[in-house]
């Protein structure tokens, strides 16, 4: 898996801070900024990420991004700024210039595994397998429509 990360430094940001932004989430970046104060960066873990949308309780919501930005073997999302910056995970619009990031699926991966990985299925706030969903709703005794039979 690749990570590709990509953010414009504005003239009212301080470019050490906008750095920190992205070390907070990709410790491991390799960040380069150019000329125009393009700053972008490639990483190869998500350790961080994963770790701060479970202790956020957020699975449900990053999914929902992940899988939305789905796009043959990628996917891609954008963190806000100064969120990042306090060490939070706060999706954005890029209307404010976001951290763009891309998560790319090497050869022999699956995005949707990728997905899963970062933000597994939850019920009831813990995470479980999707295996597990399917028969605890049929144990319950409901019906396709969720209705008690």
């Amino acid at each position: 898996m690749i990570i590709k990360i990509r953010t414009r430094i504005k003239p009212t940001e301080d470019r050490e801070k906008v750095i920190k932004a992205v070390r907070n989430i990709f410790r491991d970046a390799e960040i380069l900024i150019d000329e125009d104060n393009i700053l972008t960066a490639e990483a190869k873990s998500l350790k961080i990420l994963k770790e701060l949308i479970r202790r956020q309780a957020i699975l449900d919501a990053v999914r929902m991004v992940l899988e939305k930005g789905i796009s043959g073997n990628s996917t891609r999302f954008v963190l806000n700024k100064q969120a990042a910056y306090c060490g939070v995970v706060n999706f954005d619009r890029d209307i404010h210039g976001g951290i763009e990031v891309k998560v790319i699926a090497e050869e022999g991966e699956n995005i949707k595994a990728i997905v899963k990985d970062i933000a597994p299925r939850t019920k009831d706030g813990k995470i479980v397998e999707e295996e597990d969903i399917l028969e605890s709703d049929t144990s319950n005794n409901l019906s396709p429509m969720g209705n008690k039979l």
